[in-house]
C-alpha cells in the first residue's frame, strides 16, 4: 500500500531543526494533529500514515487493524513491517531531504517525538537506525507490544471464565478506593500514588466494604475483586514466562481493562477492549470471525506465547544495547505515567533496568522518569512534563542533561519534578501544589 508522508515547513523562522512524529495505537502517525504545533515552534516536521488505513491520523487511538491480514490465515507482513519499522525510517529520510531542499542546507539538528505507539517508534529509531537523530523524546512506549496487548485481555478473561461482568460504577469505586488506601503512602494527601511499588494491597482487602454508585450504598463484591485483581497483578501473575504485567492500582480501568456496560433493565456485560481484543482476532487467530469472548485459559496463554513468537523479532523494540545510538552522540528521554491506563509502567521499568545493566553508564545518555497521577500520554490528576522537548533540546544542543523533568498540572495550579530512575519523589514538607516540597530520593 502507498505511504502517505507529511512534510510541514515554516515559512518563516525556521529553528534550523527538524522533527519527525510519531504515532499511536495502530496508526504510525497523526498528521496535521501534531505537525501543527511543531510548525508554530520552528520545527521542520513531518508524519506519516505508513499506509496503514487507520482514520488518517484523525483517532487519537486507532485500534482498527484488520489491514493486519491478507486472507484469513494470512498475515500482511509487508505492511505490518511498514507499521513496525519501515514506515517511520522512510519518513524521516524523506523529510530530512525535503528539509534540505527547501532551506537550502540540512537541518542543524534532528529531532523525533512520540507517545504510546509514537513511543515505541521512537526507542526503534535509537536501537535499529541510530545515527538518524541527535535526540529522542520516547514517552510511554509501547515496548513489546507483542507481549502487553493481547496480555491487557487477561482481566476479560477472568471475566468470560467467571460470567461476572462488573458495573462501570462498581470498577470505578475499586480504583478510588485503592487510592484513597495508599495516597498517604508518600506522606501527602492529594489523590496520588507517588510510589505505585509501595501499594501492595489486593482487591479482596475491600471485599464486603461499601461504596455509593448514583446515591445507592453497595459492597464490594468477591468475584468482583477477582477481575479487578487481575487488571492489578496481569497474566504474569499466572505465568511469568508467556504473561505480562499489570497495571498500576490508580489506573483507570474502565476503557480497555476491565471494560464493561449496563443495559437499562442493570444487567452489565462486557463492551470489549478492540486494542487488546483485536490483535487476539487478527494477529493470534489470523481470523476476522473470531470471537475472544470463547476463549480457554489454555488458548489465552497459548495466544499469548505465538504472539511473542510470531511477532517479537519486527515489533518487539526491547534490544537494550543501545552503544551505537550513543556513540552517535544521540540523547533521549523516556517519561511514562504511573497511572497510565494503556501501558503498563512496569514493561517501560523492565526495560531501562535492562538497558542499565547492559550499560550501567546508561544515564549519561538516555534517562527515563517516572510521573505519578499521570495516565496514558496525559490525563490524570499528576503533573505533565509539557516541556520535556525543550529540556531534551538544552541536553543535545548544550550539553545540560537534565537532572529532573519539570512537570506542571494547570487545573490545580500545581508542579512538580519528575526524577531520574530509580529515584522517586519524597514530600518534605510544605505546601504540595509547589515543586520546592519534594524532593528526589530512593
Amino acid at each position: 500500500m502507498t505511504q502517505s508522508i507529511l512534510v510541514w515547513l515554516p515559512l518563516r523562522e525556521w529553528n534550523g531543526r527538524f522533527q519527525a512524529l510519531g504515532g499511536g495505537g495502530y496508526a504510525t502517525g497523526f498528521g496535521e494533529t501534531y505537525l501543527t504545533y511543531a510548525v508554530a515552534r520552528g520545527f521542520a516536521s513531518a508524519s506519516t500514515y505508513g499506509g496503514v488505513p487507520v482514520a488518517n491520523g484523525k483517532d487519537t487511538m486507532p485500534t482498527d487493524l484488520s489491514w493486519a491480514l491478507s486472507s484469513k490465515n494470512n498475515v500482511n507482513w509487508s505492511l505490518l513491517e511498514d507499521y513496525a519499522s519501515k514506515a517511520t525510517n522512510d519518513m524521516t529520510v524523506i523529510g530530512q531531504q525535503i528539509t534540505k531542499s527547501y532551506y537550502e542546507k540540512p537541518a542543524n539538528y534532528s529531532y523525533f517525538a512520540g507517545c504510546s505507539g509514537g513511543g515505541r517508534q521512537g526507542l526503534l529509531m535509537a536501537q535499529k537506525y541510530p545515527d538518524v537523530f541527535d535526540g529522542i523524546l520516547a514517552v510511554a512506549p509501547a515496548l513489546n507490544i507483542q507481549r502487553f496487548i493481547p496480555a491487557g485481555f487477561w482481566a476479560s478473561q477472568v471475566m468470560h471464565k467467571i460470567r461476572v461482568y462488573p458495573s462501570p460504577c462498581e470498577v470505578a469505586s475499586f480504583v478510588k478506593a485503592a487510592v484513597e488506601a495508599c495516597d498517604r503512602l508518600d506522606g501527602v494527601e492529594d489523590g496520588i500514588i507517588s510510589s505505585p511499588d509501595r501499594c501492595q494491597l489486593n482487591a479482596s482487602d475491600f471485599v464486603g466494604k461499601s461504596y455509593t454508585c448514583n446515591g445507592i450504598p453497595k459492597t464490594f463484591s468477591a468475584s468482583t475483586a477477582k477481575v479487578i485483581q487481575a487488571a492489578w497483578s496481569g497474566s504474569r501473575s499466572v505465568s511469568k514466562r508467556d504473561g505480562w504485567y499489570g497495571v498500576n492500582k490508580d489506573a483507570a480501568l474502565g476503557t480497555a481493562y476491565v471494560p464493561t456496560a449496563c443495559s437499562a433493565n442493570n444487567t452489565c456485560y462486557s463492551s470489549g477492549s478492540d486494542l487488546f481484543g483485536n490483535w487476539l482476532k487478527y494477529l493470534v487467530a489470523k481470523d476476522s470471525s473470531f470471537s475472544t469472548g470463547n476463549m480457554t485459559q489454555e488458548e489465552f496463554f497459548d495466544g499469548l506465547r505465538s504472539s511473542n513468537v510470531d511477532y517479537s523479532g519486527i515489533l518487539g523494540t526491547n534490544e537494550p544495547d543501545l552503544s551505537n545510538f550513543k556513540a552517535k552522540g544521540g540523547k533521549m528521554i523516556t517519561w511514562h505515567g504511573m497511572a497510565d491506563e494503556a501501558i503498563p509502567p512496569l514493561g517501560t521499568i523492565a526495560y531501562y533496568e535492562e538497558v542499565l545493566k547492559n550499560d550501567p553508564k546508561a544515564h549519561d545518555f538516555y534517562r527515563f522518569f517516572e510521573a505519578p497521577g499521570v495516565g496514558h500520554c496525559y490525563g490524570g490528576l499528576g503533573p505533565i512534563p509539557n516541556g520535556a522537548m525543550s529540556q531534551l533540546l538544552e541536553w543535545v544542543e548544550n550539553g545540560h542533561a537534565p537532572a529532573v523533568l519539570h512537570a506542571t498540572k494547570g487545573s490545580n495550579n500545581t508542579a512538580r519534578d519528575l526524577c531520574p530512575y530509580p529515584l522517586q519523589q519524597k514530600y518534605i514538607g510544605g505546601d504540595p501544589r509547589n515543586a520546592t516540597s519534594f524532593t528526589c530520593a530512593k
